[in-house]
């Protein structure tokens, strides 16, 4: 198991703020309504879900909501679903860290899975169990973010892997390598 250091990791906490920012812009501006009020498919859901990739759980959760905050203010969907679905995302991907070594493929099959299990089916098909009145509406929306959840999960891991690791991959994971070489000494 990996500790991810974000309370002491400022380039962790920067990278995060800095991934919740572009999330926030692209979450309220790009929406194309599939189901009006119900499912909308936007790239935000990306960012929600690259805020676990690099900061675990904690980091899914806070950047889930604050993208999920920027999706509620938009009025395109019922607020309560881009809040929730955005925070089950982060924390659907940020929770695969804790049970393998990233580079590896059941780390990136929990990522995916878990994006688009815990992070786009449960929250559609909990949160509108009562606001719709067919349950096949409401699997139908539910499987439609499920497979947004899946393509934007493939998307994040892409965007970690080529674009922020080769940058800041040496500061924001340099941490963890060193706990676990003086867990193992030790």
């Amino acid at each position: 198991m990996s500790i991810l250091p974000i309370r002491t990791n400022t380039v962790a906490l920067t990278t995060l703020a800095m991934i919740a920012a572009i999330g926030i812009v692209v979450r309220y501006t790009i929406q194309i309504p599939v189901i009006p009020n119900v499912v909308v498919l936007t790239p935000g859901f990306m960012f929600s879900i690259l805020g676990g990739i690099v900061g675990g759980i904690p980091g899914g959760a806070i950047i889930g909501a604050i993208v999920g905050i920027s999706g509620a203010l938009s009025g395109t969907e019922i607020p309560l679903l881009p809040m929730f679905g955005n925070i089950f995302l982060g924390i659907g991907s940020g929770y695969a860290i804790y049970f393998s070594k990233r580079d590896n493929l059941k780390y990136y099959v929990l990522v995916i899975l878990g994006s688009g299990i815990i992070g786009g089916f449960i929250p559609t098909l909990t949160l509108f169990y009562s606001f719709v009145d067919s349950i096949t509406i409401n699997l139908i929306a539910a499987s439609i973010d499920m497979a947004q959840a899946f393509l934007w999960a493939v998307v994040a891991l892409m965007v970690e892997r080529t674009i922020i690791r080769p940058i800041l991959g040496h500061y924001l994971y340099s941490e963890v390598q060193i706990q676990e070489l003086s867990t193992e000494e030790g």
